[in-house]
Order: structure tokens, then C-alpha cells, then sequence
């Protein structure tokens, strides 16, 4: 009998032990003429009510907090937990074991603490947690197993809180330098022909030759209004000149296109080289999107400034064992036949000047051949490989591609 089943048994036995001792005691006491019994048997009563209230006046004040909602850790890391155990009530609880259900985590340190609590006070349950596996996992929920100090009436509690944890891809280093000086994110440019209207640094007086448009009548009229003479000179928006550059990764998942001898290998690393440059880009400023592409599926997110929590959670959940991936779509899905014709359809409609990075299996000939035709569109293309032959650095069309490694700490 494992010890779940043991507590159950035991808060049975006290169910029990409370209804058979007042079905025995009131009847003696209210019919033996005996003042001796009469006693014993309220003495009885006594402790069997009591011992009764006790637990139930500990059940209704115990509580048990969680320290986080959601936790984010790397493959490989470990993750810290920590939960907070209260007795909001005014009797003590005594002897109470705390423990915390750990889901599919490899625990090498105890959950379990066993713990007096006086009144109004609390203890904090900590445990460490090894991430071993990519994925979403539910931590919880906490028991708090207790009783009265008699142990007549054994209770147990289970707290509705539980924590999820994402467990992003392993942390792995990748470098890609792009020809012609085109940077991994936005680059800070002296040219006013590259500023950003979206990215306002500072206001100034006006100059002959500003354009209208760039006048801020608001603040104009606000500072002629402060002077009290009402001609007060005009005042010009200043933006940030910046080139910006986004990054759309195509991350290719789509299990009938690997040798399937090393088809998990080969898929998982291919996330993890796709999480790296996530990861890279944003450290860089990048304007990052992604594109998933596993079975017929296709889930987008569209490039933005603050896109690497979502990806990275997204990378963390998707499974593409599945045929149909059922994670949390992007709004936008469809149907394709391979990768390739997706990454030529989804390539037409980004921005000028995007890095359309593909992630996956080596590609033929007629597939790198199509996707160059997305160069008119002034989009520049490399190429991420994972094969186990080595493959030549330059496509058709003078794209870059990578040979990804199979293992290490490094990608390419």
C-alpha cells in the first residue's frame, strides 16, 4: 500500500472512530445510572469532539502559496521551487508533512518537509528540480497531510495552485556573420534618410527647409503658450535614423523530410539551432519572427520587437511527432505539400531587406533554385543544415549555408 492510500485509510478510520464513539457514548451516558461511567463517558465525549474540532479548525487555516505562477528555465538547468506553508489559525499545528508533486521532473532534492506550525506562522517547502527533457510541464498540486495532536482525525489537503514550467531548448552559441555588412538586428545609422517615425528621440527649434510635416504643432502652441506672448518658434520632431534589418527563421519540423534512423537527433537540434538564433537576434535588438513548419502545418509569428518569450514558449511546447501540431496556433494556419513550397509562399510576403534564415534538412537542387527567386523581393537567404554529409557552403543563387553540427555546444 503506498502512502496516499494509507492517509486515505487512516481519515476513513477517523470518520469511523467519531461516528461509532458518539452512537456508543451518548446512549451509556443518558441511560447508565452509574456516576463513574457517566464521567468516562463525558470525558470521552469530550476528548472525541474536541480532537474533531481541532482538525477541522486546522483544515480551514492552513493554506499553502505558491512563489511563481510560471517558470521558465533552459534544458539542463534546474529549476527552483519554492511554496510557502501557513497556519493562519490560532491553535498550532503539530507534526504536518508538505509535499509538492514534481510531474515528470527528476527531483534530487527532497520535496517533502515535516514541519510545526504555531499559530500565525509559516515555513517555506523548497525543492530542486533537473530539466532533462524540452516541453510544458504542470508542478503540482502541494499536499499538506496533518492531524489533530491526539492523531484521532488525520486530514488531508490539496492546494489548488499549480506552477507551469517551460522548459526551453538547450542554450547553445551561434555565430552568423552576413556578407555586405548587413547586421544581425537594427543598426544605428547617421543618414536622416533612414530615421524611424516610430522611434522618437528629441524635439528642436525650426530651420528653413524642414519639411511641414515634421513641425509638432502640439508642443508649438504649448510653448508659445508658456511664454505668454504667444510667438514662440516652432518646434521639429526628431526620430532615431536607424537601418533595420528583421530576422524570420523558417524552422522546418517536418518528420517525413529526416532520415528517420536519426529523425529525433536531427529535429531537436534543428530547435535548438532555431532557439540560439532567437536568442542571438534579441540580444541585438532584432525585430524577430518565426515561422513553424511541421506535417502540412504552419503556424507564423509575425516579426516584432517582442516576439522571444512567445517563440521560445512555442518552441518549448511544440511537438511535432504529432501529425497535426495541437499547441496554441499563430493566427495564421494552412496546408502546404513540403518545405520548400512553404518557404517560397511565406517569403513573399515579408518586409524589404528581411534575413530569411532556413532551419533544417538539406534541401535539392530545384528547391534552393525555387527559393531564389525570393531575391527580387530583396530578401537575403541562408541556409542552416543538418545532414550528415557534408555539404557545400555556397546554394544556386550564392546564398550562404551552414553545415550544422550534430552535437556540442555550438551550432555551426
Amino acid at each position: 500500500m503506498n502512502h496516499s492510500s494509507a492517509w486515505d485509510t487512516a481519515q476513513i478510520h477517523g470518520k469511523k472512530l467519531f461516528i461509532w464513539g458518539i452512537v456508543i457514548l451518548v446512549p451509556i451516558f443518558l441511560f447508565t445510572p452509574l456516576a463513574l461511567v457517566q464521567f468516562l463517558c463525558l470525558f470521552f465525549l469530550f476528548i472525541l469532539i474536541s480532537s474533531r474540532f481541532y482538525s477541522e479548525y486546522l483544515i480551514r487555516n492552513i493554506r499553502v502559496i505558491r512563489g511563481d505562477s510560471e517558470l521558465r528555465v533552459f534544458k539542463y538547468e534546474w529549476v527552483h521551487v519554492e511554496l510557502k506553508v501557513e497556519n493562519r489559525g490560532l491553535l498550532p499545528a503539530f507534526m504536518l508533512v508538505a509535499g509538492d508533486s514534481t510531474g515528470k521532473l527528476q527531483v534530487f532534492k527532497r520535496e517533502k518537509i515535516f514541519c510545526t506550525l504555531s499559530r500565525r506562522s509559516w515555513t517555506l517547502l523548497r525543492w530542486e528540480g533537473y530539466c532533462s527533457g524540452r516541453g510544458v510541464f504542470n508542478i503540482g498540486p502541494a499536499v499538506v497531510r496533518g492531524c489533530d495532536p491526539l492523531g484521532l482525525f488525520p486530514f488531508h489537503l490539496t492546494a489548488g495552485e499549480t506552477t507551469k514550467l517551460y522548459v526551453y531548448p538547450v542554450f547553445r552559441s551561434i555565430s552568423i556573420k552576413a556578407a555586405g555588412g548587413i547586421p544581425l538586428g537594427n543598426m544605428i545609422c547617421a543618414n536622416p534618410l533612414f530615421e524611424d517615425i516610430t522611434r522618437s528621440r528629441s524635439l528642436r527649434s525650426y530651420n528653413p527647409g524642414d519639411e511641414p510635416r515634421r513641425i509638432n504643432w502640439k508642443m508649438s502652441a504649448h510653448v508659445s503658450g508658456a511664454t505668454r506672448t504667444g510667438s514662440g518658434s516652432l518646434l521639429v520632431n526628431e526620430y532615431e535614423a536607424t537601418a533595420s534589418y528583421p530576422l524570420m527563421i523558417f524552422l522546418n519540423m517536418s518528420k517525413n523530410e529526416y532520415p528517420l534512423k536519426k529523425q529525433n537527433d536531427y529535429i531537436e537540434r534543428t530547435i535548438e539551432a532555431a532557439a540560439a538564433l532567437c536568442l542571438r537576434a534579441s540580444a541585438e535588438r532584432q525585430e524577430l519572427g518565426i515561422i513553424f513548419y511541421t506535417s502540412g502545418n504552419i503556424s507564423v509569428i509575425t516579426p516584432s520587437s517582442h516576439t522571444l518569450v512567445p517563440i521560445l514558449e512555442r518552441l518549448a511546447a511544440i511537438d511535432w511527432r504529432e501529425s497535426a501540431d495541437s499547441g496554441n496556433m499563430s493566427p495564421e494556419t494552412t496546408f502546404a505539400h513540403n518545405s520548400a513550397m512553404v518557404m517560397l509562399e511565406q517569403g513573399k510576403r515579408l518586409p524589404y531587406g528581411t534575413r530569411y534564415v532556413y532551419t533544417g534538412c538539406n534541401l535539392d537542387e530545384e528547391a534552393y533554385i525555387s527559393l531564389n527567386s525570393l531575391k527580387k523581393n530583396h530578401l537575403r537567404l541562408e541556409y542552416i543544415i543538418i545532414d550528415e554529409r557534408t555539404v557545400p557552403s555556397i546554394v544556386p543563387g550564392n546564398s550562404p549555408r551552414y553545415q550544422m553540427e550534430e552535437s556540442g555546444y555550438e551550432i555551426i
